[in-house]
């Protein structure tokens, strides 16, 4: 079963604020679902994203 996380519970597992984590599951190509005006983006595929990337830029 997949695991959806949250911008909130990336935000904690990053350690960034919750405004940099939902910019970053809207805008850095991590593989994302939206329910309505909630964002979750599974687990497994952040992990895949962070350790194929070195660096990602938000504003």
């Amino acid at each position: 079963m997949t695991t959806w996380l949250t911008p909130h519970e990336v935000a904690e597992l990053l350690k960034i604020s919750y405004e940099k984590a939902l910019s970053f599951v809207k805008y850095s190509g991590v593989p994302y679902v939206k329910i309505g005006k909630q964002y979750r983006v599974s687990e497994t595929a952040l992990a895949n994203f962070l350790s194929k990337t070195t660096e990602v830029k938000l504003e």
